[in-house]
């Protein structure tokens, strides 16, 4: 997948060159090595299946800003391909919510004010009526999909 590619890519962190290893490890555990113990195939098979599968969580985690460096490197078509995936595969779900929650905090994160709700009477029954008392304005965050926030913070062109 180009989106993981991407971003194991782009990391200064060593870990990061354990991608490919570990899925050749997980699935072949004995590739390289001489297995004495039966138990030894599936310890090696799940550690490299689990390095494999959570690598990438790791690798992002370690991005001081990510959305800084890796600005204009990913193409929509990645970001689709990634949102798609992670829609069917518990893991990249994972690294989806990672990536919003980290998307939702970063300081000038848009939020927009809603204007066309926020003039409403406090109360019909009100003396006061013809007056109409005014509720202030509600801010609430701009609603996005997925696609859209991923590819607003790696500014990625709509």
């Amino acid at each position: 997948m180009k989106f993981i590619e991407i971003l194991l890519q782009n990391s200064q962190i060593k870990e990061r060159k354990l991608y490919g290893p570990s899925q050749k490890a997980s699935e072949s555990p004995e590739t390289g090595v001489i297995i004495q113990n039966p138990a030894a195939y599936h310890v090696i098979k799940d550690c490299a299946t689990l390095t494999y599968k959570y690598l990438p969580h790791y690798v992002f985690g370690h991005y001081a800003n990510p959305f800084e460096v890796l600005k204009g490197k990913f193409t929509r078509a990645d970001i689709t391909e990634f949102v798609t995936r992670a829609n069917s595969d518990i893991v990249m779900h994972q690294l989806m919510s990672l990536i919003l929650e980290k998307i939702k905090k970063l300081p000038g994160f848009q939020f927009e004010i809603d204007l066309t709700s926020n003039i409403t009477p406090a109360n019909v029954n009100d003396p006061y009526g013809d007056y109409e008392s005014y509720v202030a304005p509600t801010i609430s965050p701009k609603q996005m999909d997925a696609i859209s926030m991923i590819c607003s913070a790696f500014t990625v062109e709509q």
